[in-house]
């Protein structure tokens, strides 16, 4: 069965189906299957080069905030997706054939983290990367974000990640 005029695709509920990326319409392109594939497997090979350098970074740079040894501030939650250093196996399943009920689970994850980690700061917006998202789209995250008291951003809208912004309080 067809789905009518060029947004249908959007609107269905396959996240792998809708490739054109517009804005504010559904999810964002899935990555490539081939892409995944690679960055999972050879993380393992980059990772003992990277585990060096930081290492040696932090032994002559004077510590740091590294995610590797502890800098995430108490009271932030841990992602069960994975912090963004390395492709998790659930996150590598997840943007490969994940359901959208899933991308919600994962990007619901993602912004209690990251509002989380803005309680300790003044700012009044946080960011998120598109693959906290990918497969529910703008319209879903910020659903979700209105949940929580945050809202998009649009004027400052970015290729690979979403500002939000806190919403005033009503008076």
């Amino acid at each position: 069965m067809r789905q009518g005029g060029k947004w249908g695709l959007f609107m269905s509920g396959n996240s792998r189906a809708g490739t054109s990326g517009a804005i504010g319409h559904g999810p964002l392109p899935p990555r490539s299957a081939w892409g995944l594939r690679c960055q999972f497997y050879l993380q393992w090979f980059y990772l003992p080069i990277g585990f060096t350098v930081m290492t040696v970074l932090l032994l002559f740079g004077g510590g740091g905030g590294s995610p590797l040894f502890g800098g995430t501030p108490k009271g932030v939650p841990k992602d069960p997706y994975g912090d963004g250093f390395l492709l998790s196996r659930r996150q590598y399943k997840l943007e490969l054939n994940g359901t959208p009920e899933q991308w919600r689970e994962r990007a619901g994850f993602a912004l209690r983290r990251a509002i989380a980690e803005n309680s300790q700061s003044s700012d009044e917006t946080i960011s998120l990367p598109a693959r906290a998202y990918r497969g529910m789209g703008l319209e879903g995250l910020e659903e979700l974000a209105g949940e929580l008291s945050w809202r998009l951003d649009r004027e400052r809208l970015r290729f690979g990640a979403v500002v939000l912004k806190r919403m005033a309080a009503p008076h």
